[in-house]
């Protein structure tokens, strides 16, 4: 396996390569970087030669925040997806299950937040994933935080959103926007995800781009030892209110072992993040920051 977290400004996106599967979680860009004007359609080209249209096995949008889908009209030109996974509805059951209530999202009328509405169309449980055999989706049904008032009044945007935990030689978990109340429900509810990080976690892409306000310790309790094995990515979404800040625990020996190849008698290195570059994972657990993309794409 392989993965970049991608340094986009105050947004999230990554790439992975699963065995032969490839994936994409979320597509949020930043002014100077586009992760499929500038990473995938180079890559997708460099393998396959000039094509209209190429294929992504799963394309993942956790949840619709803009910072998280802005590059997706860029995405929906060049690619094609075997799987296109995003919050939905339950196709039969009780009510309370069902529906994204799009009133409650938050900037519903923006043109990206309705290109996820128009594809969510038709899309319903359970979310399915392109190797199930080494991928855990995670989620709480939209019904459920809706009805929550402690879970909707906390961020409904952000609690109804998809979390990923994949295992291939390491372990790592995307814990998408999940919120404090969020990430305690979603843990009581899913048990197959909550198994998952007992059994470990190696690199967390923190949630909630490392904010104070959204530090998770019910997350950390349910992981094996207490902590992240390798490594906490935040991917930095820096602001002047001091509550907006990335909490200073994922660079805590509390919190990660270090266990990775930028450690050494110096310094145990616990954290890293996108605003330092692009954060790329190698198949045998090693670690690179880099700023040129170009060294990113020669590492795939």
């Amino acid at each position: 396996m392989k993965v970049v977290v991608f340094n986009v400004g105050p947004a999230l996106s990554a790439y992975i390569e699963l065995g032969n599967k490839r994936i994409v979680f979320d597509l949020g860009k930043s002014n100077d970087f586009s992760p499929v004007n500038d990473f995938l359609i180079p890559l997708f080209e460099r393998r396959e030669g000039k094509k209209d249209y190429y294929t992504i096995d799963q394309l993942f949008l956790s949840h619709p925040h803009r910072d998280h889908i802005t590059d997706l009209n860029a995405m929906n030109e060049r690619f094609h997806y075997t799987l296109y996974t995003t919050p939905n509805d339950l196709s039969e059951g009780e009510e309370k299950y069902k529906n994204v209530n799009w009133s409650l999202v938050d900037d519903p009328t923006s043109e990206e937040v309705k290109n996820v509405k128009e594809a969510y169309k038709g899309r319903c449980l359970p979310l399915r994933s392109c190797d199930p055999s080494r991928m855990t989706i995670g989620f709480i049904y939209p019904g459920w935080v809706e009805n929550d008032e402690t879970l909707k009044d906390e961020s409904y945007t952000n609690n109804i959103g998809i979390v990923l935990y994949i295992h291939s030689g390491y372990r790592i978990f995307f814990a998408a926007d999940i919120q404090k109340e969020g990430m305690k429900k979603l843990l009581e509810y899913n048990n197959e995800i909550k198994k998952k990080i007992g059994q470990g976690v190696d690199f967390l892409v923190c949630p909630h781009h490392g904010l104070r306000s959204s530090f998770s310790t019910a997350l950390f309790d349910a992981m094996r030892n207490g902590k992240t094995k390798k490594l906490n990515i935040v991917s930095e979404k820096a602001n002047d209110d001091d509550n907006r800040n990335v909490d200073s625990r994922y660079s805590s020996t509390d919190y990660c072992e270090g266990d990775n190849n930028m450690s050494s008698e110096d310094g145990i290195v616990c954290q890293r993040k996108t605003s330092q570059g692009h954060i790329f994972i190698d198949d045998d657990g090693t670690v690179m920051v880099e700023k040129d993309i170009a060294k990113i794409i020669d590492k795939f």
